[in-house]
């Protein structure tokens, strides 16, 4: 079955990885699953229970593409057969932000993406990861 079937994750954006990645790890009780430095900063997904956290330090070239420190980012939807969720929502004609499929081969062993916006302007990122976490 194709589709969209939940919250991949919650993607938060800090000035200070470390800060962040203890307060998740020590106070709330996420476990660090990757880690890595990536082209657009330094990049950690942390995993409670079926819950996933991205939280990204964005480098200086890429700080204000990102948004305010400290903010939610985007909503990550995961997907399965991102095709075919690609051509539902141009028939249904939903503006996209992504001109196509996105395939990257970071983070995390790679993930295709759709970016698009909710109805109160909203991030939402539609991923199908490479690998299964």
């Amino acid at each position: 079955m194709s589709g969209i079937y939940g919250i991949h994750h919650v993607c938060i954006h800090t000035p200070e990885i470390e800060k962040s990645i203890k307060f998740y790890r020590d106070v709330i009780g996420f476990h660090i699953i990757g880690r890595e430095t990536c082209d657009f900063g330094e990049y950690a997904m942390m995993k409670l229970n079926d819950s996933l956290l991205e939280i990204i330090q964005p480098n200086e070239q890429t700080k204000n593409s990102f948004g305010n420190k400290g903010s939610i980012n985007h909503i990550g939807l995961a997907v399965q057969g991102i095709e075919d969720v690609w051509d539902e929502l141009r028939a249904k004609k939903i503006p996209l932000l992504s001109k196509e499929i996105e395939d990257d081969d970071a983070p995390m062993g790679g993930l295709r993406v759709i970016q698009l916006l909710g109805p109160s302007q909203e991030h939402l990122n539609l991923y199908e990861w490479k690998r299964k976490f």
